[in-house]
């Protein structure tokens, strides 16, 4: 089997606002409740005030109490947003970002995150670093990443220290040189504390390859790589099945290596499918050891979740012992 080094790293623009979806019991048994409060925040709302515009907003966006509709959503966002209030221009800047009730336009999305980045929403803060990182509605400048990114990290906001430490780790296709592996390090274990998965598989890279200022302890990078490909990281699990097909930092095993290399196959991580179709191609499993890979990774997809944030995916390395 063909070995390789492989380094990928991406960020994706996607910036969601999440909204929980209560049980349908606990939905019905509020519903008279949700209805006296719409009503409290519409005439609240229509007398000016933006705490009121920004919560009838939320629900029109979601359908609480109300019927879903985008369109009034991102009104009575405007109204509130014109008046300061930083909740509504991040939101109202996710609207345009995603085109809910309004055109779809990137520079007005940033427009909008800028006016509550600068009173110091974290979230907004992070999607500033991402429209000057990619060049989205603004021009490219990875300085003024950081910068916001930075702002964003400091109010420990995991997903921008995942970003951040991205920034650091890998030179960029600019003139810029913001490589700084200790720093990198630094805020991938502070993300990782708080559940990235992305910063997770990137620390097992760190520790496999003793970079950042870190040992080379292939056990303490399996342990990082198992935590990620547990929360469901794709390209972690990739790094963990290429562990057990080595027998690095693991016990060989064939039967592991293919369970979690299907498990980053089956999310569409080319590392994985590449992988899937050598042990397949080289019949490199017996047709019992197929069938307990296939077992495990049944097990593999029904216990992990999805923990990564639409920022800060992290990048897959390949090893050779």
């Amino acid at each position: 089997m063909k070995k390789t080094t492989l380094l990928s790293i991406s960020c994706s623009l996607s910036l969601l606002v999440p909204a929980l979806a209560p049980n349908r019991a606990a939905a019905q048994a509020a519903d008279s409740t949700h209805e006296a409060s719409f009503e409290t925040a519409r005439v609240e709302a229509e007398k000016g005030d933006p705490k009121a515009q920004y919560d009838l907003a939320r629900r029109y966006e979601k359908g609480s109490g109300v019927q879903q509709d985008y369109i009034k959503s991102a009104q009575y966002l405007r109204l509130s947003a014109d008046q300061g209030y930083a909740l509504a221009q991040a939101l109202l800047g996710s609207f345009y970002g995603r085109g809910l009730g309004v055109q779809r336009d990137p520079t007005e999305a940033a427009k909008w995150y800028l006016k509550a980045a600068e009173q110091g929403n974290a979230l907004a803060q992070y999607a500033m670093g991402g429209f000057y990182s990619s060049g989205r509605g603004v021009p490219k400048d990875l300085d003024e990443a950081a910068r916001w990114w930075r702002n964003a990290a400091e109010q420990n906001y995991a997903q921008a220290q995942t970003a951040l430490g991205q920034l650091y780790f890998l030179p960029t296709d600019d003139k810029t040189n913001h490589v700084n592996q200790a720093e990198a390090a630094r805020w991938f274990r502070k993300a990782a504390d708080q559940g990235q998965t992305a910063s997770m598989n990137n620390l097992g890279i760190m520790y496999d390859q003793g970079l950042g200022g870190l040992p080379m302890d292939i056990q303490e990078s399996a342990k990082w790589y198992r935590m990620a490909a547990e929360g469901g990281d794709e390209k972690a699990q990739a790094n963990l099945g290429l562990l057990y097909l080595d027998g690095r930092g693991v016990k060989k095993d064939l039967v592991q290596a293919f369970a979690w290399l299907k498990a980053s196959a089956s999310q569409g991580w080319i590392v994985g499918r590449n992988y899937m179709d050598d042990f397949y191609a080289n019949k490199l499993l017996s047709a019992q050891q197929l069938e307990e890979g296939n077992r495990l990774f049944q097990e593999i997809r029904q216990r992990t979740t999805k923990h990564r944030p639409p920022l800060g995916k992290p990048f897959a390395v390949r090893s050779n012992p």
